[in-house]
């Protein structure tokens, strides 16, 4: 259920920065819905995602992302001070994206994203504020 909403998180945030959501051609509207041939945001998306990425949590341990795409999915792990976890489901839409890792203090962890330039904005469930993760060559 809550990666059902990271979902539905990720597809607001992504319709909400696409130009119909401010401007109304009701001549689209009258078109049938295909998804099939819609275009992917970015068509060469692994490079701007697959890496090492790091940060701090809010209370100051080190944060871990690896991340490595494959089409649309995320793989990889997520460290947490000295615990880590691999990342059990991962989807990418657009410059958003989601993921739930397997156990890390006893619980599994969700988390949705974005990345901005050469940063990833990480908001993890149950933290108020978004983390900040910049890419580690």
């Amino acid at each position: 259920m809550k990666t059902g909403w990271a979902l539905v998180m990720i597809a607001i945030t992504v319709a909400a920065a696409h130009p119909l959501a401010t401007d109304i051609d009701t001549s689209r509207l009258r078109q049938p819905l295909s998804f099939a041939s819609a275009p992917l945001a970015i068509e060469d998306t692994g490079s701007a995602w697959n890496g090492r990425w790091e940060g701090k949590t809010v209370s100051g341990q080190p944060l871990v992302l690896q991340l490595q795409l494959q089409g649309q999915r995320i793989t990889g792990r997520l460290k947490v001070g000295k615990q880590s976890a691999n990342i059990m489901y991962g989807k990418v839409v657009g410059e958003a994206f989601a993921l739930t890792t397997g156990p890390i203090d006893g619980h599994s962890v969700d988390a949705t994203g974005r990345h901005v330039g050469d940063t990833i904005e990480l908001t993890i469930e149950g933290v108020k504020e978004p983390l900040t993760l910049t890419r580690v060559p």
